[in-house]
């Protein structure tokens, strides 16, 4: 669910000229999964709607069931590797991981959900250490964000380390984004706001981090363009989600929903963290084409302005059944623009749809981990090639959870979160949800 990144980008990828786009699109998309921080199970089935916000009834309930079906083989015309791939579970009942980073020493920073046991309700937890190893202990910590309200559920989705950024978070912290609900309305506050963004940079105990919320301004103020996050009509209009997905460098990368009745739902955003500016996408020239911003790399390193972006947009323009598609992007932070969006479905095949989770750089390209209607977990390989970095053809790896020893008794829902060099990581429910650990054999 967010960037995840295991070793400094290779290559800077530019960032062409922005498309024209228009603010508002007059067809009106209902929200679908309003509250993402409800982690472990509900908030998965939720996450799993809002990537395809324009799935409903026993389209979505396929979905979500679809770890029950068999791993598809690779359908790009390579061999089929789903019989080697390795899993294990890792952490322990009720943990589920969402972000993955790199760090000096080797190891890696996990960000995700703690079951608290109350509900659906969790709260939000940072782990530091060995990957393949990876269990509760001292190296593990839940954190309980301190806003006003009394927090009723949170969720860490993504984070940044010093190895990656060490201008913006110091030697031994780390900063994570994710949301938070809380359960009385602070002073001030909007009682119709469901979830808000934070920010936590900070030691991985929790002790003396800080912590900021961030929402997505609803009337153009702060915003690039002054691009209005609601419509000017009708009245009532407010940000009743701001889902903070994943960090890097200056910016993070994120979603939001409209209270229902005002046209726009699961939009994109992107926060810069050092102006405080929100730049509000528009694919297809419309805030309204059901897209997500999952994951974020930062191109060239510490202080490059490239970035890649990457999620799922129903704005392809291909289908008139408005699936949804997985996409990469390039952006450029200095300038504002943005290159060609590149589209994608799982096998290189149609699909109901298709979403990218997490990416981070390899050798020769990016390795992103993706869920499907046609496959619940994958890993794809997508080259970038030539003069102007373009993205290529991609090469998918299916994650056959579902037929694993872990699903041995059958598993109610499988997903892919995030991944880490060849190494892909996401939520299975047998009895309990808990986080499988797939390494899968690359050329």
């Amino acid at each position: 669910m967010t960037g995840n990144q295991a070793s400094p980008a290779q290559a800077g990828l530019p960032a062409p000229q922005a498309a024209t786009a228009h603010p508002h699109d007059a067809a009106g998309h209902h929200a679908i999964g309003r509250r993402p921080a409800d982690l472990p199970l509900a908030a998965v089935q939720k996450k799993t709607a809002r990537y395809a916000p324009l799935l409903l009834g026993g389209a979505a309930a396929a979905v979500l069931a679809m770890a029950a079906a068999p791993a598809m083989a690779n359908t790009t015309g390579g061999r089929d590797t789903a019989s080697a791939v390795s899993i294990s579970a890792i952490l322990g009942r009720g943990d589920v991981v969402t972000g993955v980073r790199g760090t000096t020493d080797g190891n890696v920073i996990l960000t995700g959900a703690h079951a608290t046991g109350t509900d659906d309700d969790a709260l939000p937890f940072l782990y530091e250490g060995p990957l393949t190893s990876a269990a509760e202990g001292p190296n593990f910590s839940v954190l309980n964000p301190p806003f006003p309200g009394r927090i009723q559920t949170a969720t860490f989705y993504g984070p940044d380390t010093n190895f990656f950024n060490p201008d913006t978070i110091p030697a031994g912290q780390v900063r994570a984004v994710g949301s938070y609900q809380t359960m009385t309305t602070p002073p001030g506050g909007n009682p119709g706001v469901v979830n808000h963004g934070m920010i936590y940079l900070g030691p991985v105990s929790g002790a003396g981090g800080s912590w900021t919320s961030i929402d997505v301004p609803a009337d153009g103020s702060d915003t690039v363009g002054g691009v209005r996050g609601c419509p000017p009509a009708p009245p009532g209009c407010f940000v009743m989600d701001t889902i903070a997905h994943s960090t890097m460098g200056d910016l993070v990368v994120g979603n939001y929903d409209l209270n229902p009745g005002h046209g726009v739902s699961g939009n994109a955003f992107i926060y810069n963290i050092s102006t405080h500016q929100w730049t509000l996408l528009q694919l297809g020239g419309s805030l309204a084409s059901g897209t997500t911003l999952y994951g974020i790399w930062q191109n060239g390193g510490p202080g490059s302005p490239d970035y890649t972006l990457a999620g799922g947009s129903s704005a392809h323009g291909s289908s008139p059944g408005g699936n949804q598609r997985a996409f990469l992007m390039n952006y450029n932070e200095r300038t504002g623009t943005f290159g060609k969006p590149a589209y994608y479905s799982y096998g290189n095949a149609p699909a109901l749809f298709t979403h990218f989770d997490g990416i981070t750089a390899v050798p020769g390209g990016f390795n992103l981990v993706a869920i499907s209607s046609a496959q619940a977990s994958s890993m794809a390989f997508v080259p970038v090639t030539g003069r102007h970095k373009a993205f290529g053809r991609a090469t998918w790896y299916p994650i056959p959870v579902g037929t694993s020893p872990l699903c041995s008794g059958d598993c109610s829902m499988v997903t892919g979160n995030t991944v880490f060099q060849n190494q892909v990581m996401g939520l299975y429910v047998s009895d309990v949800p808990r986080t499988y650990l797939a390494t899968v054999p690359t050329p």
